[in-house]
């Protein structure tokens, strides 16, 4: 592979080039009020329509008023922000996925910070990994600095077990439990829980001169009754019909919707891209994820889940869609319990 790097993704993207790609990227999906000129900064990525990418954005209004982590419950996810999913499982088995809490670590990230206002949060995360006592796997998906904070992970708990993608132990400085290196396709068994890292259309790179030099991927996370998967970032390809012939159809899918502006939607997924990508896995519930945290893509922070919805009444899925405010949770035990019972009422209905 060379200079391509150690890893390559299975399945071409596809999407290249400049695009676009879909007629829903010529949209301004802006109000009046939330157009303010960008002003140009160093290695900070030019807004599809001009307009700075969070100007009229208030982060307090997307954090839950009434956060409640209780370690009691069970079939529920709650969305921490950016890729950061609490799930909490049936059999008592909870996993944090990607956490940052933090700002981005380390002397990249810190430089980062200097140069482009993109890596800096546009808000304090609403959930600490020290409320989180009860969690004993983190589920990582690459090693880029939105997804992976060695700050964030060391305040977990003692003993509790990080899975990482394959080659990325040099990436962390983990001190609190053990560590599970995974390739694609490869299971392993926590507590009572099947762990799966799976592939994704995506890259990776800590420094400037390690791209793809580490795996990543998704993770689907089985306790019998359930499977969730989360995609971590991706872009839209085959490997998505891949992942359901080799481990089936998905109850819960939590998927990425942001970056995906020209040549970025190689590796990352427009809202219609999530949709088709959740359609091919067979999921029952949607929950999407990436805005409002960074303003690391193209647009601004409220496209997102603006397209999504336009999205949605476009393409009519047959999945459920549930977007979240950050500390929000949502029981998909109860979800899928009442959409099964009504299925199951409605045909009985038809028989009469």
């Amino acid at each position: 592979m060379g200079n391509e790097g150690k890893h390559q993704n299975l399945f071409d993207s596809h999407f290249a080039g400049e695009g676009p790609h879909h007629i829903n990227d010529e949209l301004d999906l802006l109000k009046p009020e939330e157009k303010k000129l960008h002003e140009a900064s160093f290695l900070d990525p030019v807004p599809a329509h001009q307009y700075d990418k969070a100007h009229g954005y208030s982060y307090n209004d997307l954090v839950h008023q009434e956060i409640n982590i209780d370690e009691h419950k069970r079939g529920q996810i709650t969305w921490l922000g950016h890729a950061s999913f609490l799930i909490q499982q049936m059999n008592h088995d909870a996993f944090v996925t990607d956490p940052v809490f933090d700002e981005f670590d380390g002397m990249a990230g810190w430089l980062g910070q200097q140069v482009s206002s993109s890596w800096v949060r546009l808000g304090e995360a609403p959930i600490k990994a020290e409320q989180l006592p009860f969690v004993s796997g983190v589920l990582i998906s690459h090693d880029h600095f939105d997804h992976l904070n060695n700050n964030t992970l060391n305040n977990f708990s003692q003993n509790t077990q990080l899975y990482l993608p394959l080659d990325s132990g040099s990436d962390v400085d983990y001190t609190v439990g053990p560590v599970t290196e995974m390739d694609w396709y490869t299971q392993s068994q926590h507590n009572n829980t099947k762990v799966h890292f799976l592939p994704a259309n995506h890259t990776s790179a800590r420094g400037i001169f390690d791209s793809k030099q580490s795996l990543w991927g998704g993770w689907m996370i089985d306790d019998g009754k359930y499977k969730v998967y989360f995609a971590g970032d991706t872009g839209y390809s085959d490997v998505f019909k891949d992942i359901r012939k080799k481990v089936g159809a998905m109850d819960v899918c939590l998927m990425p919707v942001v970056a995906y502006h020209a040549r970025m939607r190689a590796v990352h997924m427009s809202p219609e891209d999530a949709i088709q990508a959740a359609n091919d896995l067979g999921c029952k519930v949607f929950v999407p994820w990436g805005y409002g945290t960074w303003t690391l893509g193209c647009e601004h922070v409220h496209e997102p889940l603006r397209r999504l919805d336009l999205a949605i009444r476009q393409a009519q899925p047959s999945f459920v869609v549930k977007a979240l405010k950050m500390g929000e949770s949502l029981n998909y035990h109860q979800l899928l319990s009442s959409a099964q019972r009504l299925q199951l009422s409605s045909k009985v209905n038809e028989t009469d």
